[in-house]
C-alpha cells in the first residue's frame, strides 16, 4: 500500500522522475518523462538510456553515472537527448544512487527536466551581448558612457584612434578631457540637457591628446534604475571630412549652376510625369517665354514639336538608355535646326531625364553649301561626257525629224515616231538624272538599291572616263537596300570613281572595280570598322590600280580642303572625302581606305542593311494609260507657245475641253471672268511677269478655289515649303510628260 501512494506521488510530480537499473535500462518514467519524449511511458520501460542520444553524449552520461556509482554523491548533467522523429531537446538530469530494502544498490534514480527553451534563451542573450560587444567596439563612430556626474566609465576604439588617448588615460576622467577649451560650456549644457531627459544633437569641437581638434555630430541619452540615473551614452560621429566635403559640394553647386547657366545650349530636366524641373536661360530666348512660366508646366505644352518628343522620353526612361536626334526643329516658324540628346536621369527613385539641344543651324547651312559646292565640282568632271550624250541625242532627233520629211512609207514614219520616242525619254532620264543630283537640300532618305546607284553612277560616268580605264561591278545575285537620301549615296559612289580616276590618270589598262555584298557586324568587327552598332551591313568595296597613296597622305585623306590636286583650273576643293565620310557617317556607317604607294588604293564604305523591303517599282512610261473617263474643263497656263499648244492637243486627246493663258496675269483674268468655270488648272511654276507661286496666292486672295496641278521642269524640292502646302494643290505635273503621265496626273487630280 505504501509502494502504491509511493508511485502515485511520484507520477504527480511537476518534474520528470526516472528509475534505470545498473545497466542503464529504464524501469520506470512518470507523466513528465513521457512528455519530454513524446513516447507512452510503456514505450520507454525497457530501453536503455543510450538509445535516446549520440554515441558521444552517451558516453559523457556513462562516466557521470559510473562516479555516482562509485562515490554514491549524486550528480547533475545537461545533454541532448535525440526524439524518434530527429528533433532534439536539452535536458538538466539529476543523478543519484537507487537502493532497495536491504540498502544494496540497484540502479539509478533522478529527476528530469526540458531546458530546451531556457538554453536557447541563454545562447541568445550571450549572442546578442557578444554583438552589442562587437558594436559598441567596433563602432564607427566615438562611443562614450559616463556616470550622472559625467565621469567616463567606458569608451570604444575609434575614441581611442581620434583623441589619441588610451583607454586608462580617460577612464574615470571626466568628459571635458577631450573638449575644446571654447566649447567647454557648450558641452556643459550639452550634458545638462541629457539629465534633463532630453535627446539633444550638436555640433561640437573635440581636441586630441597632441592639441589637433576635430568636428563632432553629437547625441546622448541617460540610462535609469527607477528614478536614478545609472549611465550616461555619448554617440558621435566625426564630420570634419563632411564639413570640408559640404564646403567642396557648395563650391562646385555653385560652379555646376554658373555652367548651366551660362550653357549656350538648350539644358531642360523634366521630372518622371514629364514637367519641367530645370531649364537655363537660353530656353526662354528658344521658346521666347519667360523661365518662370516653363518651370513647372508639361514640357510638351512648349510646342506641337515638342510634343511629339514624349514617346522617345518614355522609351529613354523605360530602357534607360540615351537617344540621339539630328536635325530637329522645335517651332513651326523657326529655321533654328538642332541636335538632341536626352538623358535618362542616374536617380532611379526620381526618374526623369535631361533634354539638351545644340543649335547646328549655321553647321547645317555650311554642310549643305559645302556638299552642293563638291557636287557641282563632280558634275564638272562629267561635262563632257553629259555634252557627249545630249549630241548624240540631238543628232538622232534632226536625223528621224530628216526621215520623217522626206519619207512616204508610213511603216518607216511610224518606225521614225517610235525612234524619237525613245530618244526623248533618254533625254529625259538624263536631265531628270542631272537635275536630282544638283539638288541643293538637306537629303531626303529612303529605301533604295545599292545596285541601282552604282548602275546609275556608272551610266553618269560612262562617257567621262578615258578610255585606258575600265569599271568592272560585282554585283550580287540579292538586292541589298539601305536607307539614305539617294543623291548623297550618288555624290559618295561618283566622287570614289572619279578620283579613282584620277589616281589612274594616264597609266594604260587602268581598272576599278566595285563590289557590293552583305556583312554581320559583331562585336570585335564593329571596333574593326569604328561603327556604332552590331547588325546586319551591305560592305561596297571601290578599288584602283592607280598611283596610290602615301602615309602621310593616307592620314589626311578624309580633311576638308585637303587635296593632292595640282593648282590650276582642275584643281579641287578638297572637299569630296571629307563630305563622303560625313554622309556615310551620319547613317551609322564607316568608310575607310587601304592604299600604298604604286599599289593602288581600296575604299570600304557599310551601311547598315535597311529593315524594310523597297515595295516601290517604276511605272512602265511606255504603256499608254487609256484616256481619262473623268472629262473636265481645264484652263493650262504655261509661257512656252510650243508647251500651250502641244499640251491642248493632248488633252483634247484626252477628252477634256481646254482653254489656255500665257502667264499669271491672263490666268486670273480668266478665271475671274469666266461665267462657266473650270474643273482644274494646270499652272507652270517659272513664268515671266506672275509666277506660279504668286499666282496661287493672289487666286486665294480672290476666293477662287478652282483646283490645280503644278507643273515645273524643275525638281519641287525647290519651291518653298508653305507653297506645297497649299490646298489648291491636288497633284504634281513633272515637265516633260508624256500622255500617259499626263492622264494618269489628271485621274489623281480630278477623282
Amino acid at each position: 500500500m505504501a509502494d502504491m501512494r509511493y508511485r502515485k506521488l511520484l507520477e504527480d510530480m511537476e518534474e520528470g522522475y526516472y528509475e534505470i537499473d545498473l545497466f542503464g535500462t529504464f524501469t520506470f518514467v512518470n507523466k513528465i518523462v513521457s512528455k519530454i519524449a513524446e513516447l507512452p511511458q510503456d514505450e520507454i520501460v525497457g530501453v536503455n538510456y543510450a538509445d535516446y542520444t549520440s554515441k558521444s553524449t552517451a558516453k559523457k552520461v556513462f562516466k557521470t553515472f559510473s562516479k555516482v556509482f562509485s562515490t554514491g554523491i549524486p550528480q547533475r548533467i545537461e545533454y541532448e537527448i535525440i526524439l524518434r522523429d530527429n528533433t532534439r531537446k536539452v535536458i538538466e538530469n539529476s543523478v543519484s544512487l537507487l537502493r532497495d530494502t536491504n540498502n544494496q544498490t540497484i540502479g539509478f534514480c533522478g529527476l528530469v527536466n526540458d531546458i530546451t527553451k531556457r538554453k536557447r534563451l541563454e545562447e541568445q542573450l550571450r549572442e546578442n551581448q557578444e554583438r552589442f560587444e562587437a558594436l559598441f567596439e567596433n563602432a564607427n563612430e566615438i562611443v562614450i558612457t559616463t556616470d550622472a556626474n559625467g565621469y567616463i566609465k567606458r569608451v570604444n576604439k575609434k575614441v581611442e584612434e581620434i583623441s589619441g588617448f588610451s583607454r586608462n588615460e580617460l577612464i574615470g576622467k571626466s568628459i571635458l578631457i577631450i573638449a575644446h577649451p571654447d566649447d567647454r560650456l557648450i558641452y556643459i549644457d550639452f550634458w545638462r540637457q541629457i539629465l534633463e531627459g532630453q535627446t539633444p544633437r550638436l555640433e561640437l569641437r573635440a581636441i586630441g591628446k597632441d592639441g589637433r581638434f576635430a568636428y563632432l555630430l553629437a547625441s546622448g541619452s541617460a540610462h535609469h534604475k527607477g528614478s536614478k540615473i545609472v549611465e550616461v551614452q555619448y554617440n558621435a560621429q566625426e564630420i570634419s571630412s563632411l564639413k570640408h566635403a559640404q564646403q567642396t559640394i557648395e563650391d562646385l553647386k555653385n560652379l555646376m549652376s554658373s555652367i548651366f547657366e551660362s550653357s549656350p545650349n538648350m539644358i531642360i530636366c523634366l521630372d518622371r510625369s514629364g514637367k519641367i524641373q530645370m531649364a537655363n536661360p537660353i530656353t526662354e530666348r528658344i521658346f521666347h517665354t519667360p523661365l518662370p512660366s516653363i518651370i513647372g508646366k508639361r514640357f510638351s505644352s512648349l510646342s506641337p514639336q515638342i510634343a511629339s518628343y514624349e514617346p522617345v522620353i518614355q522609351e529613354v526612361q523605360k530602357d534607360r538608355t540615351p537617344q540621339f536626334l539630328h536635325g530637329e526643329t522645335f517651332t513651326h516658324d523657326s529655321k533654328q535646326v538642332f541636335d538632341v540628346s536626352i538623358y535618362p536621369l542616374m536617380d532611379l527613385s526620381a526618374g526623369g531625364v535631361v533634354f539638351t539641344a545644340v543649335d547646328i543651324t549655321e553647321k547645317k547651312y555650311m554642310e549643305i553649301q559645302l556638299i552642293h559646292a563638291q557636287k557641282m565640282e563632280t558634275i564638272g568632271e562629267l561635262a563632257g561626257g553629259i555634252a557627249h550624250d545630249f549630241n548624240n541625242i540631238l543628232t538622232g532627233i534632226t536625223g528621224n525629224i530628216s526621215m520623217l520629211k522626206y519619207t512616204t512609207d508610213e511603216t518607216k514614219r511610224i518606225h521614225y515616231l517610235q525612234t524619237l520616242e525613245n530618244i526623248s525619254d533618254r533625254a529625259r532620264d538624263l536631265i531628270q538624272q542631272m537635275l536630282v543630283f544638283t539638288k541643293r537640300h538637306e537629303g531626303k532618305p529612303e529605301n533604295i538599291s545599292i545596285r541601282k546607284v552604282v548602275q546609275e553612277v556608272m551610266d553618269m560616268t560612262s562617257k567621262s572616263i578615258p578610255k585606258n580605264i575600265r569599271i568592272v561591278y560585282s554585283a550580287n545575285d540579292r538586292e541589298h537596300l539601305v536607307f539614305i537620301d539617294h543623291t548623297h549615296l550618288t555624290q559618295v559612289i561618283l566622287n570614289l570613281i572619279v578620283n579613282a580616276k584620277d589616281a589612274i590618270g594616264n597609266n594604260q589598262d587602268g581598272l576599278i572595280s566595285i563590289a557590293e555584298h552583305q556583312i554581320f557586324v559583331d562585336r570585335d568587327s564593329k571596333r574593326q570598322y569604328l561603327l556604332g552598332s552590331v547588325g546586319k551591313y551591305v560592305k561596297i568595296v571601290v578599288t584602283d590600280n592607280g598611283n596610290g597613296m602615301s602615309r602621310e597622305t593616307l592620314s589626311k585623306i578624309f580633311d576638308p580642303f585637303f587635296t593632292t590636286k595640282q593648282k590650276g583650273p582642275d584643281k579641287g576643293t578638297g572637299l569630296g572625302l571629307a563630305i563622303a565620310y560625313n554622309i556615310v557617317k551620319n547613317v551609322g556607317g564607316s568608310i575607310q581606305v587601304q592604299s600604298e604607294e604604286g599599289k593602288g588604293s581600296t575604299f570600304i564604305i557599310l551601311l547598315p542593311l535597311s529593315r524594310k523591303k523597297d515595295k516601290t517599282s517604276a511605272p512602265d512610261d511606255r504603256n499608254v494609260q487609256n484616256p481619262s473617263r473623268l472629262k473636265a474643263r481645264i484652263l493650262m497656263v504655261d509661257d512656252e507657245d510650243m508647251l500651250r499648244d502641244i499640251g491642248k492637243e493632248l488633252l483634247g486627246l484626252l477628252g477634256h475641253t481646254v482653254e489656255t493663258a500665257s502667264n499669271g496675269h491672263e490666268c486670273l483674268e480668266i478665271l475671274m471672268n469666266d461665267a462657266q468655270g473650270f474643273d482644274l488648272v494646270i499652272l507652270d511654276m517659272i513664268m515671266p511677269g506672275l509666277d506660279g507661286y504668286h499666282t496661287l496666292l493672289e487666286m486665294q486672295k480672290h476666293h477662287i478655289d478652282t483646283r490645280v496641278v503644278i507643273s515645273s521642269g524643275f525638281s519641287f524640292e525647290h519651291e518653298q515649303h508653305d507653297f506645297l502646302l497649299n490646298p489648291l494643290i491636288v497633284a504634281k505635273l513633272n515637265k516633260p510628260f508624256n500622255l500617259s503621265e499626263l492622264s494618269q496626273t489628271l485621274d489623281e487630280a480630278l477623282s
